[in-house]
């Protein structure tokens, strides 16, 4: 897996996992009543990306995809069969695409003596104005990936949300925004455009700390500051699992020096 897709992976597996309840609605028609265990335990541990039981108690089962990965039709059916031997209940099963790119996962199985399909669903073909007037942030969030023909009136909007929530946990957040734009290069150039113009959200003041960021990482170094370097390297490593040696070339710093802040840091 691409380093970047594991964050795209791992920060929407989050955003799932606090419950979009608007978007949820909007793929199944109900509200979740209940999130059920999303791990397999087998020769080897397989989770789901979301498992939840709605209020009528059908089980529905979510997976978030980044590729138009051609395995897809046989990895659902194997998520099926573990969900049905789990929990005896066939799950209403929900691929969401969230990548720029044109759509094209297949979404059946079809043999002699077997006929199996699941719902595909393209986030962008969603309006993204009810996900951007949801309560919830996980929805407001996720409406950078959807259907926007205004990105001025998102942006501003996302910027009201995002200012009342508790400073460390918008902080989270906005790094979730800085990673799920990637995956708009239109949006994200437009972004980078008119941060510091009147729309900016309060992005600016993270930028510095992302990791990916490649201009924070590089306005970091042109300031000389060992000690934010040093921090954002372990971070890099620590919570993104990317290899020490590409971290200490990319920041230009010691390997050596790296390697026993990584161990002060762990005793």
């Amino acid at each position: 897996m691409k380093k970047e897709q594991f964050i795209y992976d791992r920060s929407l597996r989050e955003i799932f996992q606090n419950i979009p309840q608007k978007l949820i609605t909007i793929l199944t028609g109900q509200e979740i009543k209940e999130i059920l265990d999303i791990s397999f335990p087998k020769v080897e541990e397989r989770r789901v990306d979301l498992l939840a039981k709605l209020e009528d108690d059908t089980l529905f089962h979510l997976e978030i995809q980044s590729t138009n990965d051609p395995s897809m039709p046989k990895r659902m059916l194997k998520y099926l069969s573990l969900i049905y031997d789990k929990y005896d209940v066939l799950p209403l099963q929900v691929v969401l695409y969230i990548a720029d790119e044109k759509l094209s996962i297949q979404n059946s199985i079809l043999g002699e003596h077997i006929k199996y399909s699941y719902i595909v669903k393209d986030i962008k073909e969603i309006d993204c104005h009810q996900l951007i007037e949801s309560d919830n942030i996980n929805d407001n969030i996720l409406s950078l990936l959807c259907n926007i023909k205004n990105f001025d009136k998102i942006l501003t909007k996302l910027k009201e949300k995002l200012s009342k929530l508790d400073p460390k946990v918008r902080e989270d957040y906005l790094r979730k925004v800085f990673y799920l734009l990637r995956l708009r290069p239109k949006l994200n150039e437009f972004f980078k455009e008119n941060q510091d113009k009147e729309i900016p959200m309060p992005f600016t003041l993270v930028k510095e700390k992302d990791p990916w960021y490649k201009d924070g990482i590089e306005k970091g170094i042109e300031k000389g500051k060992e000690k934010a370097q040093i921090e954002t390297a372990l971070l890099m490593i620590q919570e993104y699992n990317l290899p020490l040696e590409d971290v200490a070339k990319k920041l230009n710093i010691s390997k050596t020096i790296l390697e026993k802040k990584l161990k002060e840091s762990k005793d």
